[in-house]
């Protein structure tokens, strides 16, 4: 009897499968059939009639897949997407070909184009253009030969002397010259024509977008690269309308959100090698499972008694699929260093907290501006750290209904959803004082922020809004860039002195003689200044090297000695972005110079070395020779002298070490200390 009715529980159970089968199949067949109305408002449509004939948009002809010549004739995915768009706005559009985009940008920036097909958005081109939402994304790789074995990095080519070739006038420029200043490259006019030179050994590298680089590649038959690494800079196209005709760039935005999913699947199956579509969404698939379930009814209603056993197992292993879905959504929706949301999170929640219940909607950007250097005087390890404290002090002070997102290397933007302006604004001091009164470890994460707060509902209107806040922090960073590079300098000074190695003692000595003899040599007052702002920081740029090399037991290896003698270019740049020490730079960076051209890191030769540096190097041998270290014996005052002028010519300015033995000798300056 129970096994009767078991079986009759199954049968019904599997008739609703049957359903649910048949109602996913119909759902395939209809999913995505967007209505193709347009809401266009009476003021969008006047002002399309009153510029039917204005509208020029611009595009190049050696871009593949994104834009070129096919039969002499406009295509790529650009255009695909650019006739669909004629289609749903039952506009015509004037599409105006250049060779290669620096020409076609300098023809936009004077206006006499209506804007580009397909460009980045970047801090620059947002002072002359408006920017649709992204409708291309393309990662950025560089490309190689096949016979370099290196897995290449941005930081890699920044340190290197490969010849690197970028397309001139792609957002990629804007980038490494912001990011990545000591990098060299030399431009090209277009990305073909850099695949060829890498190709035939004119240049070492290429830095180009995926799809552009593959296409490229496949159209010139080249056989000998390949992609040496994807880099986690992505050039996100839009389409880039001239600023003072914002309107079309909201007409624009409505005409791309009536391109319905199937629409654009088959345009990045035409001209882009993907997989194919999953199985599970093709309907056919689904078709034969229902065939296949029909036959299988009669056999599943007699086994149904059996399958009751396996119940146990079945809740087990949905336990264990459930976990792993909840570990996949966390991974798939949560930056995996910071714990917070990701952008790709921040894109599906937007939709759903700009709408007109969540008003007024707030934002906040928070930019930190202190990373870079950490990154490059104590290592991305401490960098990291860093920026897990500024994710906790904004996710300590911010609501229960805000949504923190991080969406870049050092970008957190924070959605504040029935967040009027007067409270985000609180909120941003509150996070601006934490981040202040936080503890150097070893540098403050010290945050540019900048808010804006929307009280209307605006569909098209959050990009409005994100630039508005990120206009504001921008200019928060300008104002407070002063104070927080001297403090981010008095944090990396502090943890110079707290090393045993690096005693406070020796600075005070070496600030006290460079004064006098600054004034023993009638020395003019900024000369002098200089010579003591270089006695007191000449070293800072041994911070983010003191704990792992200068304290370890035994001799440096050659590796661990030319990672020291970089300390004096790490000085340099640490100084080179503050107003009151960037004249101290080029000593600081020349202080282990040596007279006869021996010394490091530039191998400077007499007077090519500052005068400041020559003089200082005197000055600290001197104090080093006359006082106590563990690694040498303590010279006597007459010794230290000797040992000066034993080595005047070769290590130390000639001329300026007995103007130094004269001042040693003079009973005014004789010190005792020195002695």
């Amino acid at each position: 009897m129970n096994i009767l009715k078991y079986k009759n529980y199954m049968i019904l159970l599997l008739l609703l499968i049957l359903i649910g089968i048949t109602t996913r199949v119909i759902l395939l067949n209809t999913q995505n059939e967007d209505s193709n109305d347009i809401f266009l408002t009476d003021e969008e449509k006047a002002w399309l009639d009153d510029h039917k004939d204005q509208i020029k948009i611009g595009y190049t002809i050696d871009y593949p897949p994104v834009e070129f010549l096919e039969n002499g004739q406009y295509a790529g995915i650009s255009a695909d997407y650019f006739n669909l768009l004629e289609k749903k706005l039952g506009i015509d559009i004037q599409m105006v070909q250049f060779d290669n985009f620096d020409e076609l940008m300098n023809q936009a920036l004077k206006r006499e184009l209506t804007g580009i097909t397909a460009a980045t958005k970047t801090p620059q081109r947002s002072r002359y253009f408006e920017f649709t939402v992204p409708y291309i994304y393309n990662p950025n790789v560089i490309i190689t030969r096949k016979n370099f074995s290196e897995e290449l990095t941005f930081e890699k080519l920044a340190n290197t002397s490969m010849d690197i070739l970028v397309v001139e006038g792609f957002d990629i420029v804007d980038f490494l010259n912001e990011e990545f200043p000591r990098l060299e490259y030399r431009t090209v006019k277009s990305p073909g024509d850099g695949i060829r030179m890498v190709a035939f050994g004119e240049a070492d590298a290429m830095i180009v977008e995926i799809m552009t680089a593959t296409a490229a590649i496949e159209r010139d038959n080249i056989s000998n690269l390949i992609i040496n690494v994807e880099t986690p800079y992505e050039s996100s196209l839009s389409i880039a309308i001239r600023n003072d005709w914002p309107i079309l760039c909201q007409i624009f935005n409505k005409g791309l959100a009536q391109i319905t999913r199937q629409e654009k699947k088959a345009i990045e199956q035409k001209w882009v090698a993907l997989q194919q579509e999953s199985i599970f969404y093709n309907s056919y698939f689904w078709v034969g499972v229902l065939a296949f379930v029909l036959i299988l009814l009669g056999v599943i209603v007699i086994i149904s008694a059996w399958n009751a056993s396996l119940k146990s197992a079945v809740d087990e292993k949905t336990q264990e699929i459930e976990k792993s879905k909840k570990e996949l959504m966390y991974k798939t929706y949560r930056d995996e260093l910071t714990g917070l949301y990701n952008r790709t999170y921040m894109a599906e929640v937007l939709d759903k907290l700009n709408t007109e219940d969540n008003l007024p909607f707030s934002i906040l950007l928070a930019d930190l501006n202190s990373l870079k250097i950490t990154n490059d005087i104590f290592g991305h390890g401490m960098g990291d750290r860093m920026l897990i404290r500024v994710s906790e002090i904004i996710s300590e002070n911010i609501k229960d209904n805000h949504v923190a997102c991080r969406i870049g290397g050092d970008e957190i933007v924070v959605l504040m959803p029935s967040t009027t302006e007067e409270e985000a604004c609180d909120i941003l001091e509150k996070i601006q004082r934490a981040a202040l009164d936080s503890n150097e470890d070893p540098i403050k994460p010290l945050v540019a922020l900048g808010c804006a707060t929307a009280l209307d509902h605006d569909h098209n209107g959050f990009n409005k809004l994100f630039n508005l806040a990120e206009d504001r922090m921008y200019a928060n960073k300008i104002a407070n860039s002063e104070r927080d590079y001297d403090l981010m300098i008095r944090s990396i000074k502090d943890s110079l002195y707290e090393n045993p190695y690096e005693n406070r003692d020796h600075y005070d000595r070496l600030v006290t003689m460079c004064r006098q003899i600054g004034e023993f040599l009638k020395l003019e007052k900024k000369d002098i200044e200089n010579l003591v702002l270089l006695a007191e920081y000449h070293d800072i740029g041994k911070a983010g090297l003191i704990n792992e090399l200068f304290q370890k037991e035994g001799p440096l290896t050659s590796e661990e000695w030319q990672r020291t003698k970089r300390h004096p270019e790490l000085g340099f740049k640490i100084v080179s972005a503050s107003a009151k020490l960037f004249h101290i730079g080029k000593g600081i960076f020349a202080h282990h110079e040596r007279w006869d051209g021996t010394g490091y890191p530039q191998g400077l030769k007499g007077e090519e070395i500052p005068f400041i540096a020559r003089l200082f190097a005197i000055v600290e041998a001197y104090d080093v020779m006359t006082h106590e270290r563990s690694y040498k014996q303590t010279y006597t005052r007459d010794q230290a002298l000797q040992e000066l002028l034993d080595n005047a010519g070769t290590q130390f300015d000639p001329s300026l070490v007995e103007l130094f033995v004269d001042y040693i000798n003079n009973s005014e300056y004789a010190l005792g200390t020195y002695s």
